[in-house]
């Protein structure tokens, strides 16, 4: 019988905790702990881990990467293992806007929808973008349920990453081959520049929490029995 794992999924940009429920499921069906932090801020998610009983498996959807990236660089010893899930996986002196310019396939700038009174961003025809791949209703349900953003979004803490804390996890990359939002080469991208472990690939879109959420947790918990440390 495998060990069973601490898990912390933390969401993105616009999500909240709502997306990681079918694969938090499964994992605690699995006998694994589950924590799906609902839009807490760095200083909370830093608490969170550090306040665990054992290192944890850190998994970030999306823009959360840069998130857990950070976290584990501050709390090395609190991490076993960084999952990515279709996440910016970045080095030093990279920004998402690098990434997503040289991303041919994307078609998320054209829909983010900027509103100056309120200073947010939302993302137009969300079925299209984020949940193309989705069952129509879980589409539907998804999209209702997204937040604006303050624009931009808030910087995380100056954070530079060292090969003796974040250098020093092993880490995964999930790509989601039918995403439209950050495409199959972005993600090529980022873990070339960085390499992982291993690379999960899932015929998902954006949101692979609900296009495939059998097979992502099915990843995550392969790859924390098989890298964790």
């Amino acid at each position: 019988m495998h060990a069973n794992h601490t898990f912390v999924l933390i969401h993105a940009r616009w999500h909240g905790a709502w997306c990681w429920d079918r694969v938090a499921a499964r994992l605690r069906h699995a006998g694994h702990q589950v924590h799906t932090p609902d839009r807490l801020g760095f200083d909370r998610l830093l608490e969170l881990v550090e306040t665990q009983d054992r290192p944890v498996v850190l998994a970030g959807h999306s823009s959360s990467g840069m998130t857990v990236s950070a976290l584990a660089e501050l709390a090395p010893h609190r991490v076993g293992l960084l999952a990515y899930v279709s996440a910016f996986l970045l080095p030093n002196g990279m920004t998402p806007p690098e990434i997503s310019r040289a991303d041919p396939r994307s078609i998320l700038a054209e829909h983010v929808v900027l509103d100056e009174r309120t200073g947010t961003m939302t993302v137009s025809a969300p079925e299209k973008v984020l949940f193309n791949a989705c069952d129509p209703a879980d589409a539907a349900f998804a999209a209702s349920k997204l937040v604006p953003e303050p624009a931009p979004p808030p910087d995380l803490p100056g954070v530079e990453l060292t090969e003796a804390g974040f250098g020093r996890i092993p880490r995964v990359y999930v790509e989601c081959l039918a995403d439209r939002a950050l495409s199959p080469i972005a993600q090529r991208r980022m873990y070339t520049l960085l390499p992982c472990r291993k690379v999960y690939r899932l015929p998902a879109d954006h949101a692979p929490f609900l296009s495939t959420p059998g097979p992502l947790a099915d990843a995550l918990a392969e790859a924390a029995t098989e890298f964790a440390t």
